[in-house]
């Protein structure tokens, strides 16, 4: 197993976090309180790191219009793009997380995810 620095193995418990709070909210938890804007300002403040460019905006993005569609019941965050997609691409962007030291999508999902 490789070992992940404290910054991608706490963006990696947010991803893990969003996929748990969205399956409860979906079966009637409905936590409209759940705030990921603010779950990723604080972990760039924390690690002085910048979802503003490359591959973490292309994450902020997909997280902010996934927690936006389930909290607004979207079948759809985007023409194309479903909302059953953004859930699969989070649990990729976990295990892409999981298994490696550095934050690197692979070149399909970053186009889907440049897409939206």
């Amino acid at each position: 197993m490789v070992v992940m620095n404290n910054f991608l193995a706490e963006l990696k418990e947010i991803l893990d976090k969003v996929l748990i709070w969205s399956e409860k909210f979906k079966k009637g938890d409905r936590d409209y309180d759940f705030d990921i804007d603010d779950e990723l300002y604080k972990l760039s403040d924390k690690h002085d790191k910048d979802f503003k460019d490359g591959e973490l905006l292309l994450i902020y993005n997909l997280l902010d219009f996934y927690c936006d569609a389930v909290k607004h019941g979207f079948r759809q965050i985007d023409k194309g793009y479903l909302v059953s997609q953004a859930h699969s691409d989070i649990e990729s962007v976990s295990n892409i997380l999981e298994n490696s030291s550095a934050l690197e999508l692979p070149e399909n999902l970053r186009e889907r995810l440049q897409g939206i």
